[in-house]
């Protein structure tokens, strides 16, 4: 398994998303989260993409989480028995969605970083 995992997101055989990251080992988690804020939380794509992210490897057995995700989800998983470490940030995450019935694409830049996305 590789972590470099850019990845195309099919609506009714059409792309809908494309989206990828860097962060080493975060990659993979950034980018399955990206989708799921996308597609299960309906989130935009610059949202999907800003929101808290949360990161395990295995080894060691640390849940890794972003200073910005709610303190109460962080109690939370503390009390079911994690041990979980803050951190200011998890990798950073590009994504481009495509709206075919607009002909719209719309670009999202992590704001975790300086730069940007463009698109038209």
């Amino acid at each position: 398994l590789s972590s470099m995992s850019p990845t195309l997101v099919l609506r009714e055989g059409r792309v809908s998303m494309a989206v990828g990251a860097a962060g080493g080992p975060t990659i993979i988690s950034q980018t399955v989260q990206a989708i799921m804020n996308r597609i299960d939380l309906k989130l935009d794509v610059e949202k999907s993409i800003a929101a808290p992210r949360i990161h395990h490897q295995w080894s060691p057995d640390t849940l890794r989480v972003e200073t910005a995700l709610d303190p109460a989800v962080v109690e939370a998983l503390k009390a079911m028995g994690h041990d979980v470490a803050e951190t200011g940030g998890l990798g950073v995450t590009q994504a481009i969605t495509y709206d075919p019935s607009r002909g719209l694409f719309r670009p999202a830049h992590d704001p975790r970083v300086p730069g940007g996305a463009g698109g038209r």
